[in-house]
């Protein structure tokens, strides 16, 4: 014990006599410092790096909260679209129709003005119609056509619980079902627009059919340059001037009234 005390002694001296040599007056500007970044260190941590991620959250809900403004005002704009026409449909479906035609265009990327353009000209809005040419309901899908794309892109319907592998031909009653209908023909047009890599000809294999597209474009040689007055391209001159300006024209109106504040424009992919 009498060894522990004076070993301990012993620093204390030694510790005493190595503090009265050193001059403080030298290290007086780096214990402020030190002390600064500490003071620094504690702000942050406690107050500032809180006030930070406060303030990330606010402009994440800000965002958050813009979005879904915006969700319902352009559902709210194709509702009133659709609701402008006689539909034979009930307010409930219309308004479901809306909220499709928005998630379909959010979910593939396809200007949902430009879906509401197809069916104004395909069937002026009316569920129920039906073509000389056996095209059924909103987008005007015939009952082959339907059941191929159904099976090649898996489409479901909560409706129609119906097994595709025994079918030769989908039901025309099942067309008339305004979701069914829309997802096909969406689903047929976007197909269209990315074999096609162009709206005005994508438009033109939806009107007159994929096969007669194709025979027309060969026919112009690979440059694709159809003459829209010429005689050996009067089919598509008269598409040209009739289907393809409709739903131009319907497209620009429907555009503007949907994006009032936020314009949307069609990608490269479909261009002219």
């Amino acid at each position: 014990m009498k060894k522990i005390k004076k070993v301990l002694n012993k620093l204390r001296i030694f510790f005493e006599k190595l503090i009265s040599k050193i001059e403080f007056k030298y290290f007086l500007p780096y214990f402020l410092l030190a002390s600064i970044a500490i003071f620094m260190a504690v702000s942050s941590y406690y107050y500032v790096i809180p006030m930070y991620h406060g303030y990330l959250r606010e402009q994440l809900e800000i965002k958050s909260l813009k979005n879904k403004i915006r969700i319902d005002y352009e559902k709210v704009r194709i509702f009133k679209i659709i609701a402008s026409f006689n539909s034979g449909l009930p307010e409930v479906k219309e308004k479901k129709v809306a909220n499709l035609i928005f998630n379909m265009g959010e979910r593939y990327k396809i200007n949902p003005a430009l879906i509401l353009a197809v069916i104004r000209v395909e069937s002026s809005f009316n569920n129920f119609s039906y073509s000389d040419r056996g095209a059924v309901g909103l987008m005007q899908i015939r009952p082959v056509t339907g059941l191929y794309l159904i099976k090649k892109y898996g489409i479901k319907s909560k409706k129609f619980n119906y097994n595709v592998k025994y079918m030769e031909y989908l039901p025309v009653n099942y067309l008339y079902n305004p979701s069914l209908n829309i997802k096909i023909g969406v689903r047929y047009l976007l197909s269209l627009l990315y074999e096609f890599k162009n709206l005005k000809f994508a438009l033109f294999a939806y009107n007159a059919g994929p096969t007669l597209a194709h025979r027309t474009l060969n026919s112009a040689g690979k440059s694709a340059k159809l003459s829209y007055s010429g005689s050996t391209n009067r089919l598509f001159s008269d598409f040209y001037y009739g289907y393809y300006k409709r739903v131009k024209k319907y497209f620009a109106i429907y555009n503007k009234d949907i994006f009032t504040d936020n314009p949307a424009i069609i990608g490269n992919a479909y261009s002219e």
